[in-house]
């Protein structure tokens, strides 16, 4: 490492990619810190982007605003074992989309030298409807709350907690985030990282609760991943408001019945005692409030609507 500093200045000094790798709950702090330090010529990458363009835009307001790069999921499985040492069990392909969109061709071989990319989505709308965790953490922490709250056991998600129920409920889910992204004119898939689901995509097909349920029990970077143990995980406290939340408020806004979405954010309402619709992303958050989907696509584009 170049540097280890606490000084925002001295981080983003002469420097062309910023790149802001935390929770999406955390977007909004590090918006702030930037607003007015950085300037147009830089990038501000977020991994997971979980629409933080849109968020950060909003804070920016009229001040000069970067170039702004969300990714749709992290570039690797990895967890902490010990101060200074992590295990990584596997490294993912991303899929980003730009704000605005026109930065694509000047930036992508740059991204490309730096991140593994399979996709380049068409603005960072579509790449936070394309999020991951939101539809893959949601099912099986629902329906395992108990487990994952228990003091007797080390709760592992992704071997334990994806069961065919589970599944079921990760695919209606994705059911429904997809209509919303339809309603934009978007076709997104967010479990394409499994090989088989990328398999039948390609086929112009379909994945059933049953293909989910052999990709993920099949997947040796997933598995031996230990955790949540505890409801406020981020797999909950971050996929609600940052994913199933701006999920079903576009979702309400363009007419689209996002039932199972709804019924999931009041329920972990109820978990954490705090009402998720309150405090979870809204369409004002994303500037995008009052908008027809053709408006919201445009305003995307360019990060205006003029």
């Amino acid at each position: 490492m170049a540097m280890v500093t606490d000084r925002i200045e001295e981080a983003i000094r002469d420097v062309k990619y910023i790149v802001v790798l935390t929770p999406a709950f955390a977007h909004e702090d590090y918006a702030r810190l930037l607003r007015g330090r950085v300037t147009k010529e830089q990038v501000v990458i977020c991994i997971p982007g979980a629409f933080a363009a849109l968020k950060m835009k909003k804070i920016f307001g009229e001040e000069e605003c970067p170039v702004f790069v969300d990714a749709n999921n992290l570039m690797y499985d990895v967890r902490l074992i010990e101060d200074g040492k992590v295990n990584i069990t596997e490294l993912d392909q991303i899929g980003i989309g730009f704000l605005p969109v026109d930065k694509e061709a000047e930036l992508i071989d740059d991204l490309k030298e730096m991140f593994d990319i399979d996709q380049v989505f068409s603005d960072t709308l579509e790449c936070g409807l394309a999020l991951v965790n939101p539809a893959l953490h949601s099912g099986p922490c629902i329906l395992n709350a108990g487990p994952i709250e228990s003091p007797h056991q080390n709760f592992y998600l992704y071997e334990h907690g994806l069961t065919p129920s589970a599944m079921k409920l990760d695919k209606k889910i994705d059911e429904e985030r997809k209509a919303v992204a339809g309603a934009l004119g978007y076709n997104v898939n967010p479990f394409r990282c499994f090989p088989n689901i990328r398999a039948l995509e390609r086929e112009g097909k379909d994945y059933t609760w049953e293909d989910l349920y052999r990709a993920i029990h099949g997947d040796i970077g997933l598995t031996p991943i230990c955790g949540p143990n505890d409801i406020k995980s981020r797999y909950l406290t971050e996929d609600a408001p940052c994913g199933l939340v701006p999920w079903a408020c576009i979702g309400k806004a363009l007419g689209v019945d996002t039932t199972t979405i709804d019924s999931i954010v009041n329920l972990y309402s109820v978990f954490h005692e705090r009402d998720w619709w309150q405090d979870g992303v809204s369409l004002s958050d994303l500037g995008l409030e009052n908008m027809t989907a053709e408006e919201m696509k445009a305003y995307c584009r360019k990060g205006t609507l003029e």
